[in-house]
Order: structure tokens, then C-alpha cells, then sequence
């Protein structure tokens, strides 16, 4: 049915249901649609209830051709069961759309939470059905509420943003499974994978728990981040206090603002404290190169004023010559990295050229920059005379680059920012970069005042 339009193959499937002659391809492709379109399942129920309606009607009233005297035989004819037969049918079928419609849209019972946002393809499973998978599109047009026991799975490519009722927000990392329990019986489940939690203030008396294979989080208002590993599981509180307890033998452990956790079945607890960087993040150039940066230093003129800047370098890297700027390694961190953060960059140019921003990045656990972060963006390209430009970044426009699926960690905390550009140009100017907190935005880009060319 392929080449058929699609209002067309519902009206020839239904039709074909109601005279009781759908073959097994029809048969499949109906069921097909009833659990992948949700337009169809409601057109389903109401054709369902039509045509009940009609048969029950047909059936309980007297036949008015035959005559009073004549006597009607108690054999049924075949038509006569086959239309019992179909309105028997039809009345299982229109129960199972029901219930399935209800369960699918949590009419049953009053819902755990709801999918806020997701990225690429996430998969949501109900109960035995089969799996729904749910795009930014889908999303949109049908937003997705959670029930008991409902399960999120995320690829490498994708993650969600699920809220539960009591308001608290839960990140779901790519690579991830979780399964969504009512606050009154056991919480939130995390067989593999990791999440970032904002929990709302709870109840001392019924925290929200966290249950990895190797331990549970009773967390009563926190933000903290899990990593459930094949050998370990991690906890990270970034603000507030959560209890540990060990699966294997019920021991407990207390975790506070930036200390990190480690739990193995066996293992002693071993607390790790993390540095807590600024949450916000400045420099410029007005009074020459801070300590370690590379670079060179370059005076610009704007109007009434001159300020400074730095100017990239040509270096050897990878085997080829680029432009660079990079600042030195801050073992405490540059800054705080928040979902709402944001980088901000006042640069300039010399057309025709373009330049990558990184992020050389630490774990929790591990204080050297095992991760590097990329912001590659055709609006950090110029090819007409340069102007100054000031650029705001939301920080989750940044793609990690290292992939360490061997020996995943929680935390990003960054320790280096560097600025690469291609050797053919003469290279790139920044006068000033920030970072600061605020609802994340698309990438901005405003010109600034319009100079000479005003390198020197």
C-alpha cells in the first residue's frame, strides 16, 4: 500500500475490517498504524464506535418486509453470524485502542513527569508495548507526560531533560537508561549511563531516591550529578548534602558540596574533594598579556579611546602550522561549568579567515584535561574587512570531542580555553572573553563599531 495516500489506505483498511475481509498484510499494516499514529487511533475508536452503533441497531429491529404470519426459521443464515461475529470483534478491538490510547497518555493514574526537551532520537517503553521513539518534532506536536515504570533510553547521540511533578529536573546524558517510579515507592532508576539532577526541596520523611546497581542516593534538595559504570557507580553533589548506601552491605556515607564518590561492592569509601571554580569568568587585554597566555599583544583603536588585545600566533601543531591563542592550564578551573552557562567573545578577523574555540576539560575524579570540547560555527568565519564582533555561546553549543566511552567520568570543570585558526591569514584578534550564567540562547552575533584596518 506503499503507493497509496495515506487517507486513502485508512479508509480501505477500515472498510475492509468492517466487511470482514482484511488479509494478513492488511491485518499487520492496521496494527501497524494503530501503535505508530495517534491520528489514527482516535479515527479508529470513533469509526469503532460508529460502527457498533450500527450494528447493534441494525440487529434489534424488527424486519419490516417480513409479513406477520410468516415463519422465520432459527437457523441463522451466514451473514447473519458473520455481523455478530465482526460487532463481537469490533467491541474487543475498540476496549484494547482504549486502554492502549489511556495508558499511553496517562489517563489512568496521575503522571510521574513529563519529557521536556530531547535531542536527536530518545526511546521511551510502557509496560510490554513496543518502543516509542520520540524526535524534537514529535515532541513539539505531542508533548509526552511519564507514568510508573515508564523507561528512557538515550544513544550517543541523544539526551532529554525530563521534569518530574514536584518540579525537580532531571538531565539525561547520551548513552543512558533510566526508569521513571512515583516519589511513594521507590524513585528514580539508573541501570547504566549518567544524569545531572536540580532535586526540589523534599520531605525529610520521604526523600527522592536514586537507585544505581551498587548503591541508592536519598537526595532531600540538592543538584547533583550519577554515573552507573559496569564496576562502580559515582555520585557528585555540586550544592547541598545527599546519604549513600551501599547496595552489598547497607554502608552509608554522607557526600557534601563539591566532594565527589566512588561505590564498588567491596571497596572502602574514599571521598574525593573537587575544586569549586567561580561560577562567572573575565579577562581582557587592556594592560597587556596575563601570565602564560600565548599570544601577542596588540594595541586597537576605537573611537575617544585605544584599548589592547591579543593577537593569534602562527605555531606547530598536529603537524601543520595554525594560528593560536591559548591561555595557561588553571588547575582549580577557569570557571564553573552550569547548563545555562555562557561564553561571550569580543574578536575580530583578518578576512579572509576563521577560528575554533576549545575547552580543555577535567573530571571530578581526574585533575588533568582529559576532555576537549569543540565550538565550530560558520559565524565565527569572516571573508569581507573585519569588524569587531561580540559573540554569546550558550556552553551546551559545545561538542565534546575525546570520546571516553573506555573511561567515562562525572564533571567537566574547564582548565584551559584555546583559539585556533587556519596559517594562511594574518590571523584573529580577541579583545575581551567573559562567561556568565542566564537562560541559553541561540548563538548571537552583533557587530561592533566598524574600524580600519587597525592592527599594529
Amino acid at each position: 500500500m506503499s503507493s497509496i495516500s495515506p487517507p486513502e489506505e485508512r479508509s480501505i483498511l477500515l472498510n475492509a475490517m468492517a466487511d470482514d475481509v482484511l488479509n494478513a498484510e492488511q491485518e499487520l499494516r492496521l496494527i501497524e498504524l494503530l501503535q505508530a499514529d495517534a491520528d489514527f487511533r482516535l479515527e479508529y475508536v470513533r469509526f469503532c464506535q460508529l460502527l457498533t452503533q450500527l450494528r447493534w441497531q441494525y440487529e434489534s429491529e424488527p424486519d419490516e418486509r417480513l409479513a406477520p404470519d410468516r415463519r422465520v426459521s432459527p437457523v441463522r443464515s451466514v451473514s447473519h453470524t458473520k455481523r455478530r461475529r465482526l460487532t463481537a470483534f469490533t467491541v474487543v478491538m475498540l476496549l484494547m485502542v482504549v486502554v492502549s490510547w489511556l495508558s499511553w497518555n496517562g489517563s489512568t493514574e496521575d503522571p510521574a513527569g513529563k519529557l521536556v526537551s530531547v535531542s536527536g532520537r530518545v526511546e521511551m517503553i510502557r509496560n510490554q508495548q513496543h518502543p516509542l521513539w520520540i524526535s524534537p518534532d514529535q515532541l513539539n506536536s505531542h508533548p509526552r507526560t511519564l507514568q510508573q515504570g515508564d523507561r528512557l533510553l538515550t544513544s550517543r547521540g541523544s539526551s532529554a531533560t525530563l521534569q518530574l511533578a514536584d518540579q525537580t529536573m532531571i538531565r539525561i546524558q547520551p548513552e543512558t537508561e533510566i526508569t521513571v517510579y512515583p516519589q511513594s515507592k521507590d524513585g528514580i532508576s539508573v541501570p547504566s549511563g549518567s544524569i545531572k539532577a536540580k532535586v526540589t526541596p523534599q520531605s525529610p520523611r520521604n526523600p527522592l531516591t536514586f537507585m544505581l546497581p551498587h548503591a541508592e542516593v536519598q537526595v532531600l534538595g540538592t543538584e547533583l550529578e550519577l554515573l552507573t559504570l559496569p564496576g562502580q557507580s559515582e555520585v557528585a553533589v555540586l550544592e547541598g548534602k545527599v546519604q549513600v548506601t551501599r547496595n552489598s552491605d547497607g554502608a552509608r556515607q554522607l557526600v557534601s558540596t563539591g566532594q565527589f564518590l566512588p561505590v564498588t561492592d567491596a571497596e572502602p569509601f574514599s571521598i574525593v574533594n573537587w575544586p569549586r571554580p567561580p561560577d562567572e569568568w573575565s579577562i581582557d587585554f587592556e594592560h597587556g598579556l596575563p601570565a602564560g597566555w600565548e599570544g601577542q599583544r596588540v594595541r586597537h583603536a576605537l573611537p575617544n579611546h585605544s584599548r589592547g588585545a591579543i593577537r593569534s600566533i602562527p605555531v606547530q601543531q598536529d603537524m601543520q602550522t595554525v594560528q593560536k591563542i591559548q591561555s595557561p592550564q588553571v588547575p582549580s578551573g577557569l570557571f564553573f561549568w552550569h547548563e545555562d552557562s555562557q561564553l561571550q567573545l569580543r574578536f575580530k578577523i583578518q578576512p579572509p579567515g576563521w577560528f575554533h574555540i576549545y575547552l580543555h576539560a577535567r573530571t571530578y575524579q581526574n585533575p588533568r584535561p582529559v576532555l576537549t570540547y569543540c565550538y565550530v560555527d560558520l559565524r565565527l568565519w569572516q571573508t569581507q574587512p573585519g569588524a569587531w564582533k561580540t559573540i554569546s555561546i550558550p556552553l551546551s553549543e559545545f561538542r565534546l570531542q575525546t570520546y571516553v566511552k573506555e573511561n567515562p567520568g562525572l564533571g567537566c570543570i574547564p582548565l584551559q580555553i584555546s583559539f585556533r585558526g587556519e596559517s594562511e591569514t594574518d590571523g584573529f584578534m580577541i579583545d575581551r572573553i567573559w562567561v556568565t550564567r542566564g537562560n541559553s540562547t541561540p548563538p548571537q552575533i552583533q557587530n561592533d563599531v566598524p574600524t580600519v584596518n587597525d592592527m599594529r
